[in-house]
Parts: C-alpha cells; sequence; structure tokens
C-alpha cells in the first residue's frame, strides 16, 4: 500500500497539480500587495479593506500579504520538488538500463527519452532558482551622477543574502558618468531612461556601458539592473560664521517607483552646524525637508500696493523634466537626536527636539541663488546663514543581484531543447523507417510471426507490438519485463495485424 501510494505520489501527473497550485499562489501574490516587495502604504489599505479575508487565509496557512513565505507555498513548493524528483530519476534509470542493455531503439524508446529530458529540464530550471537563492543576494544601491560606489554589503541598502550565500561580495567599483530620461511628448511619462556607467577593478578600467531597462550590467558574476532614477538638487549650507558646513548632494525621493518625479522630498541633516544659540551651552545642528519641482509652475499674487513680493509667490509641481527647478526648504535648528543611539530613517527627519525657522514655512531655493536665513544672535542682534541650491543633480537606482544558479539555468535550456529535438524530429525518422521496413517485410515474411534478426531490423522489442504508444511508466514497465525475464531474446517477437 505505502509503495503504491509512493508511485503515485511522484507520478508526473501528481507533480503537475502541485505546480498548478503554485502557479495560482503566484497570481494571488502578483494581484495582492506583497510585505518587503509593495509599498507599505498600499499594504496597509488592503489589510484594512481586507482584513477578514486575509485573516481566514492565514489560519489556513497563506497570509495574503506574504504568499511567498507562507507556509502554504512552502508545502507545495517542497512536493513539486520531491515529486518531479523522483519522477525523473526514476525514468531515467530505467531509460539508462534499457540503453545499456541493448533494449531496441524503437520509436517509443526515444519518444521516453525525448519526455524525460524535457522533464529533467524543468526539475533542472526548478532547482537552479532555489539555489541562486539560497547562495546569492540581491540589494539596492542609488548613485548621484559623479559618483562611485563599491560593490560590497557596505553601500547596499535592503540587503538580502540567501541561506547558503558566504557573504563574499565582489568588491569592484561601479562609477554614473551620466543619466538621461526621455519623455514621452504626449503623456509626459518616461518612456527611456539610461545611465552610462563605469566599471573599475583594482584601479583599472574594466568597462564602459549603457545601462537601461532589459539591458543590464554584469561582471564578476553580478549584476546591475536599471530599477529607478530620481533627483538629487546640489545644497550648500554656510553657518553663521561663514564656514561651509554641508556641501553635496541630497537625493530625494518618490513615494514608490511608480510615481511621477514631478515632484520628490527627503530630508538634509547637518549635525556639525557649528554654531551655539543663546542660552545654550551646546552647539546646535541643522535639519530640513526638501521638496524638488523640477518643471515648477510659479503663481502670483498682487500686493495691496499693485506690487509682487517674493512672498506672494508660490510654486507648485508641473512636469518631469528640469525646465525651471526649484526646492522648497523647512528649515529647523536644535537636536536631530543622532546621538541617542536610536537607529534612524536617513529620509526622515525626528522633530521632537527642533524649532522651526521661518514661522514653519518653506522656504524657497530657486537654482543658482543663495538665501540668507537670521538666528538669534548673542548680542541680542539676529545673524544669518546661507543655503543655496548652484545645481541639479539625478541619480540612478541600480537593483544589485547575485544568482548563482544562471549556469544551471543554461543546462536546463539545453535539455529541453534536446528533449524537444528527440520528440519532433528523431522519434518520427523512427517511426518511419519503422514504416517503411514492415513494408519490405510484408511480401517476403509470413504474416504472423518475424524472425528475431528482422524483428531487430524494423526495431521492435522482443514481445511487444509494432505500436509506439507512450505512457510514462513504460521505460519502468520494460525495465521490469527485462529483468524477469518475460521478454528474452530467445522468443520470436509478432507482430499485430496482417492476418
Amino acid at each position: 500500500m505505502a509503495r503504491r501510494a509512493w508511485r503515485e505520489y511522484t507520478r508526473m501527473r501528481t507533480a503537475i497539480f502541485f505546480l498548478i497550485g503554485l502557479v495560482i499562489l503566484v497570481l494571488v501574490g502578483s494581484f495582492v500587495p506583497q510585505d518587503q516587495t509593495s509599498a507599505a502604504q498600499k499594504v496597509s489599505d488592503f489589510l484594512a479593506a481586507h482584513g477578514n479575508v486575509n485573516d481566514l487565509a492565514t489560519g489556513l496557512g497563506l497570509p495574503l500579504t506574504q504568499v511567498f513565505v507562507s507556509p502554504l507555498y512552502f508545502i507545495l513548493l517542497g512536493s513539486l520538488y520531491i515529486a518531479l524528483g523522483a519522477c525523473v530519476l526514476r525514468r531515467g534509470r530505467a531509460l539508462v538500463l534499457r540503453t545499456v542493455r541493448h533494449h531496441p531503439r524503437t520509436a517509443q524508446y526515444w519518444g521516453e527519452w525525448g519526455s524525460w529530458l524535457f522533464h529533467s529540464a524543468f526539475f533542472v530550471l526548478l532547482v537552479a532558482v532555489v539555489w541562486g537563492k539560497a547562495t546569492g543576494y540581491q540589494g539596492f544601491v542609488e548613485v548621484t551622477t559623479g559618483q562611485t560606489v563599491t560593490e560590497s554589503a557596505v553601500d547596499e541598502d535592503n540587503l538580502k543574502e540567501g541561506v547558503l550565500s558566504n557573504g563574499q561580495h565582489a568588491g569592484y567599483q561601479v562609477t554614473l558618468n551620466s543619466f538621461s530620461a526621455t519623455y514621452d511628448s504626449a503623456s509626459g511619462e518616461a518612456k527611456d531612461f539610461v545611465s552610462n556607467v563605469t566599471v573599475s577593478d583594482h584601479g583599472h578600467t574594466v568597462l564602459t556601458k549603457d545601462v537601461r531597462v532589459n539591458d543590464f550590467l554584469g561582471y564578476q558574476n553580478v549584476d546591475f539592473y536599471q530599477f529607478d532614477y530620481g533627483w538629487a538638487p546640489h545644497v550648500v549650507v554656510t553657518n553663521p560664521a561663514g564656514k561651509v558646513v554641508f556641501d553635496g548632494t541630497v537625493q530625494l525621493f518618490s513615494p514608490s517607483s511608480a510615481a511621477s518625479k514631478s515632484v520628490q522630498s527627503g530630508t538634509l541633516k547637518v549635525p556639525d552646524f557649528n554654531y551655539t544659540l543663546p542660552g545654550t551651552s551646546v552647539s546646535t545642528q541643522f535639519g530640513a525637508q526638501l521638496a524638488i519641482f523640477p518643471d515648477a509652475q510659479v503663481s502670483t499674487t498682487l500686493g495691496t500696493n499693485g506690487g509682487i513680493s517674493s512672498s506672494d509667490v508660490t510654486y507648485a509641481p508641473g512636469g518631469q523634466e528640469a525646465r525651471n527647478p526649484v526646492v522648497e526648504a523647512k528649515l529647523y535648528v536644535g537636536n536631530l537626536g543622532l546621538d541617542a543611539g536610536v537607529p534612524q530613517n536617513v529620509n526622515a527627519l525626528n522633530q521632537q527636539q527642533l524649532t522651526p525657522l521661518n514661522n514653519g514655512n518653506p522656504i524657497p531655493l530657486v537654482m543658482g541663488t543663495q538665501t540668507q536665513v537670521f538666528l538669534p544672535g548673542q548680542s541680542g542682534q539676529p545673524v544669518a546663514f546661507t543655503i543655496s541650491f548652484p545645481d541639479l543633480r539625478q541619480y540612478s537606482v541600480f537593483m544589485v543581484k547575485k544568482d548563482d544558479g544562471v549556469s544551471m539555468v543554461y543546462l536546463a535550456f539545453f535539455l529541453m531543447m534536446s528533449g524537444l529535438i528527440v520528440k519532433l524530429y528523431i522519434k518520427p525518422l523512427a517511426e518511419a523507417r519503422t514504416t517503411r521496413a514492415k513494408r519490405r517485410l510484408s511480401g517476403t515474411a509470413p504474416a504472423t510471426s518475424v524472425p528475431t534478426p528482422a524483428a531487430e531490423l524494423i526495431g521492435l522489442p522482443p514481445d511487444h507490438s509494432s505500436g509506439s504508444r507512450e505512457s510514462e511508466d513504460s521505460p519502468d514497465q520494460e525495465l521490469t519485463m527485462s529483468a524477469s525475464g518475460s521478454g528474452s531474446a530467445g522468443s520470436p517477437p509478432r507482430l499485430s495485424g496482417g492476418r
């Protein structure tokens, strides 16, 4: 009974049922927002709208927002591997023994080989996926134009390493030389964006390449995929003493990768501002919430005297191209909380111990201009520091991925093509040869039987009919018959039909 159950479990049709179950789960995971891969707001909205359904599915081992790490997913995946692997090994062993024992090369024989190669390719492909995930890693890196990053765990965000990964990274450098995006004139959406990068290894330039969607950079078995892009305004801050305390780019982000680039936001933190406010003994720190409008739309309001002042000008998002870049900055001084020993989100500003400047109103920074902001001075007189926006740059987001299963994918492709060639070409040729041989023998041999040499000539196994019916268990059946001696070469074969 157990043997029969195991045989049914490891049949190809059982593996197909497991595969269908996995496909259904993948479809669920494709339509339902997933933790770690979808925007957090989308996941929260789904749980708020379908909380009861998710609770019911979780009780069945399938949390809808965690499909690909759910117990049901792993059970089906493991069952598929076991069923398909056992089936491939059993059928492969039978076919190899038939070949070693010089069984006739019938059309059925070649058909079984083609079927086995095709199914083996699918099994190897599944193994390649798991092996690549287990031994590789995946992370993201943001590179501003002119910046160089190292392919290392330190420079990569959201790094996920496989359970069998050795933690070793390639260690070469990637420099973003330039970035450009082209937009559709009708919709205004980006239709292509490309990063020109240079790879350096141990101080030597290795290659320079344009990286775009579906055209990745690959070097030392590590791939850089173009994932997203954004704006990185160059900001310069000087303290009241005239000392430059910050001079660099600030990467700003959209709520999600699919969001428009017409407005992006982020934070600037300057812990070493080197100025002490009156009544305090500790040097104050500086922070800012920034928002970029690359194509700012300007709105003005007439004053009571009929004139227009800078305070009467407001800005709003426009297009996605940098036609009129403006940065709006909400400025704060105080304690950024960086010394509390608690990890902080680099894109969030903790305002609990900060004092807003300019009454909490944003200050517009037009590209190429410098703005003065005043702070209380020690003598009671306000002192000024400056913040400027000299130029606008862009950054590129790359998904960095190492997958050691790629070579196995190529092997699976080779097996699959070999199986198709055998099934579609070699098997029909064997059938045609058998048919021609039967026609030649029909006028010279008795209709009821054919001697053993003639059977070998036309490719018929002893005591088997000339049909070429295939079944997934036929290799095992023929192997069993050969082992039990029911198909020995001493018994004369018979041809069906012809009576």
